[in-house]
C-alpha cells in the first residue's frame, strides 16, 4: 500500500512538473513577444527623430530599414494570434526572426547599430533548453556575416564615423572615381569583412554567449533549489500533502481575501494496529484527499491523523460531492486491503475574512461524529 502510494505521488508530481515545463515555454515565449515589441517601439523612435533630423542618419536608408523590420514582425504577429505558443518550434522562430530583424537593422545602420547582435542572446537564454541558445548563437553569427556584407555596399559607410558624415559607399565610390578622395580600395572588401570584421565580432558575442550560458545555469540551478526547499517547508513529506506550515501561513495571509470558502476536516478512526499499520491507514487518506486537490481545493495534513481540505470559492454540492467522492474511495480501498478503515468527518461554509471561525466549526462537527460513530460501535 505505501509502495502504491508513492506511485501515485510520482506519477502527480511528474505530471505538475510537465504542467509547470509547458507554462513555462509559454511564457518564456511572451517574454519573447515583448522584446518584439521594444524593438519595434524602439526602432519607430529613432526612425521618426531621424525624419525630424535629430540623428544626422540618412533617412531613406533609416526608413527602408524600419520597413523592412516591420514586415518581418508580420510572422510573428501571426503567430502570437494563431498559433499554441507551447509548440516547441515557436521560439525558434521568434528568435530566428530577432537575428534576421538584427542583422536588417545592423546591415542599414552598420556602426549606429553594432550592439544589436547581443540583443537575440539575451532573449534566448531565458529558456531552458541549453541547445536554444546555442542555435541562436550560431544563426546570430550567419545572419551578422551577411549583415555586414550587404551593409558594406547598402549601408552607412563606417568611414562615417570618422568623417563625420552619413554617406553610402556609392557616395565614396563616386567622389574616389572623380578624384575628389585619394585613397586606395582593398581589392577583396568581402574576405576582409568576414575575417577583419565578422569573426573578431563572432568571438566576442560567444564570450557573451558563455557569460550568459553560465548565468543561465546558475539561474536556474537556484531555482531548482528554491523549489525544493519550498517543497520542503510547505509539504508533509509522509503524505505529499502540504503540512502544518503551510497551513497556518495561508489561513494568516491568503483565505482571508477569499470570498467565500469551505473546510473539510477528516479524521482516521480505529488507529489501534501499530505504528506500520496506522501509517497505512494514513497514507491511505490521504492519497484520496490528494487525488481530489486542486489549485482551488488545498489538502493539509494537520495532525497526525487529522486533514483539512479548504475549497476556494466552492460551487454548489461541491463539498457534499467531495465528501462523498472520499468515502466512495475509501469504501473501494477497504474492500481491496485486509485492514478495516474509516473516518470521522465534518464541514462548514463562509467567508474567507472568517477563516478561522469555519475551520473551528468544522473541526468540532468532525469530532461529534467521531464522537457519535464510537457510541454506535459500543
Amino acid at each position: 500500500m505505501i509502495e502504491e502510494h508513492r506511485d501515485v505521488m510520482m506519477e502527480n508530481y511528474q505530471e505538475k512538473y510537465k504542467k509547470e515545463l509547458y507554462q513555462q515555454e509559454i511564457n518564456s515565449n511572451i517574454h519573447t513577444l515583448k522584446g518584439f515589441f521594444w524593438i519595434f517601439v524602439t526602432i519607430l523612435l529613432l526612425w521618426l527623430l531621424t525624419l525630424v533630423r535629430i540623428f544626422i542618419v540618412d533617412a531613406r536608408i533609416f526608413t527602408m530599414a524600419a520597413g523592412v523590420s516591420a514586415v518581418m514582425g508580420i510572422p510573428v504577429l501571426y503567430i502570437y494570434k494563431k498559433v499554441d505558443l507551447s509548440k516547441h518550434w515557436v521560439k525558434y522562430v521568434f528568435l530566428t526572426l530577432i537575428c534576421m530583424i538584427s542583422a536588417v537593422i545592423a546591415a542599414f545602420l552598420s556602426f549606429h547599430a553594432v550592439l544589436i547582435y547581443v540583443l537575440p542572446l539575451l532573449l534566448a537564454v531565458q529558456y531552458r533548453e541549453r541547445m536554444t541558445l546555442w542555435i541562436t548563437y550560431v544563426v546570430n553569427d550567419v545572419t551578422m556575416a551577411v549583415s555586414m556584407v550587404t551593409g558594406f555596399y547598402h549601408g552607412i559607410c563606417d568611414l562615417n564615423l570618422l568623417l563625420g558624415s552619413n554617406h553610402t559607399r556609392d557616395w565614396y565610390m563616386e567622389q574616389w572615381g572623380a578624384g575628389t578622395l585619394q585613397f586606395s580600395l582593398e581589392p577583396d572588401p568581402v574576405f576582409t569583412i568576414l575575417f577583419y570584421g565578422a569573426l573578431p565580432r563572432a568571438v566576442i558575442l560567444l564570450a557573451f554567449t558563455f557569460v550568459l550560458r553560465y548565468i543561465s545555469i546558475t539561474s536556474h540551478e537556484d531555482a531548482q533549489r528554491i523549489a525544493d526547499l519550498t517543497y520542503r517547508k510547505e509539504t508533509d513529506l509522509g503524505t505529499h500533502v502540504y503540512n502544518k506550515n503551510k497551513y497556518e501561513e495561508m489561513i494568516a495571509d491568503y483565505y482571508l481575501g477569499v470570498d467565500r470558502l469551505a473546510a473539510i476536516f477528516w479524521d482516521v478512526n480505529n488507529l489501534k494496529y501499530g505504528h506500520a499499520a496506522g501509517d497505512v491507514l494514513i497514507q491511505t487518506l490521504s492519497s484520496v484527499l490528494y487525488e481530489l486537490s486542486t489549485d482551488r481545493r488545498k489538502v493539509y495534513r494537520v495532525g497526525g491523523d487529522e486533514f483539512v481540505m479548504l475549497i476556494e470559492n466552492p460551487v454548489e454540492t461541491e463539498i457534499e460531492s467531495m465528501v462523498e467522492s472520499v468515502s466512495a474511495a475509501l469504501q473501494e480501498k477497504n474492500s481491496q486491503g485486509e485492514m478495516p478503515f474509516s473516518s470521522a468527518v465534518g464541514w462548514a461554509e463562509g467567508c474567507g475574512v472568517d477563516v478561522r471561525k469555519i475551520i473551528n466549526e468544522a473541526d468540532a462537527k468532525m469530532y461529534e461524529n467521531k464522537t457519535r460513530g464510537k457510541e454506535c460501535r459500543k
